[in-house]
């Protein structure tokens, strides 16, 4: 197996109001000036606007897509309200306005969402600014997959990296994908799915099997290695998620032999894992749109040096989204007592999940 990702940290942690008597407007017609008027009321307070239409991933918007706006006009001419793209949709309109005071604009939404999820959209009109939300349709965050694990061939997730982890050939990496591919293999009765990253090509096994997650490798973070060294290349098969778990439930991985330099020699010892369930069910924001049914654990990386203390080496807060996988991974070292973020990964796009 590759080991291209950082080995220098591990012996480091060693040591919203409806106005009745607005008139609807949408107009395309022509005239001169520019209109004068604000999305928001006399406080300067936002008012709602109301969301028209079913939005379906992969669907392409309609006429029946679209928002009404409130909107105050203080003086008539040409207008235009619009919102920016969010999950590959946006709401605009613009026409010539012959009233003043409040009205309601029909913005015409154009696109197609790309996810499933509550995007926030920004409506902006001359100096106002504010906010509306859709949600679009679509089952478990938009992938096809039923649980945790999906396993469409060809279907991937591209994520991010800060800070950008440093290659082994002295390269720089902040963007990588993975992709599910058509390469399965059995291993004590499990069917596991070869998952590949590009463009390091690495290899990645995980399963579903009689309800349980199991990852085949070794005792470190979800696509980012730690050990030096993994003694005669051996793996472990362990539970990496449980999806009816309790907050606060916890199980613990087999070991494996596993070294680590110094600088001159290598440390030897035993290495495992510890999970524990920290939250079900949560909700959060990734690529401008809310992800639910998130279960986030923990996941400690234990090390035994030959003749010395059991000791955690690193942990990370790891997210799991139903029908997307892992949305989030956070690795923490420990220094001086105080816990500090060392590297973030994100979900920055996916597709045919």
């Amino acid at each position: 197996m590759k080991r291209f990702l950082i080995h220098y940290f591990l012996l480091l942690s060693l040591s919203f109001f409806v106005f009745s008597c607005s008139k609807e407007l949408s107009f395309e017609t022509g005239g001169t000036g520019t209109a004068v008027g604000t999305l928001t009321d006399s406080l300067g307070n936002c008012r709602n606007s109301e969301v028209k239409g079913d939005y379906e991933i992969n669907t392409q918007l309609t006429d029946s897509n679209y928002v009404k706006v409130n909107v105050t006009f203080s003086s008539i001419g040409k207008y235009k309200i619009y919102t920016d793209t969010v999950n590959g949709m946006w709401f605009a309109d613009s026409g010539f306005n012959q009233i003043t005071g409040p009205a309601v604009i029909r913005l015409k939404g154009k696109g197609m969402p790309l996810s499933s999820g509550t995007a926030d959209f920004v409506l902006h009109y001359g100096t106002s600014k504010c906010s509306f939300s859709v949600t679009t349709g679509g089952p478990n965050n938009g992938s096809s997959s039923t649980d945790y694990l999906p396993t469409t061939v060809d279907g991937w997730i591209r994520y991010g990296l800060d800070p950008a982890l440093t290659l082994e050939n002295g390269g720089s990496l902040d963007t990588f994908r993975t992709t599910i591919t058509n390469i399965t293999t059995t291993s004590n009765g499990n069917l596991y799915h070869l998952y590949e990253t590009t463009p390091t090509y690495e290899a990645l096994f995980f399963s579903k099997t009689n309800g349980k997650y199991l990852s085949k490798g070794t005792p470190e973070f979800d696509l980012i290695y730690v050990y030096d060294t993994i003694v005669n290349n051996a793996t472990i098969e362990y539970e990496y998620l449980r999806e009816n778990a309790a907050v606060g439930e916890t199980w613990e991985s087999p070991a494996l032999r596993a070294g680590v330099s110094n600088g001159t020699t290598v440390v030897y010892g035993q290495a495992k894992l510890k999970f524990t369930i920290l939250a079900n069910n949560e909700t959060a924001s990734y690529l401008g749109l809310s992800f639910n049914n998130i279960i986030r654990l923990k996941r400690e990386m234990w090390f035994q040096p030959d003749n010395g203390n059991n000791q955690v080496v690193l942990y990370a807060e790891i997210s799991y989204a139903k029908g997307i996988g892992m949305v989030e991974q956070k690795i923490y070292s420990l220094v001086n007592g105080q816990d500090v973020l060392i590297q973030r990964m994100f979900i920055k796009g996916y597709k045919g999940l």
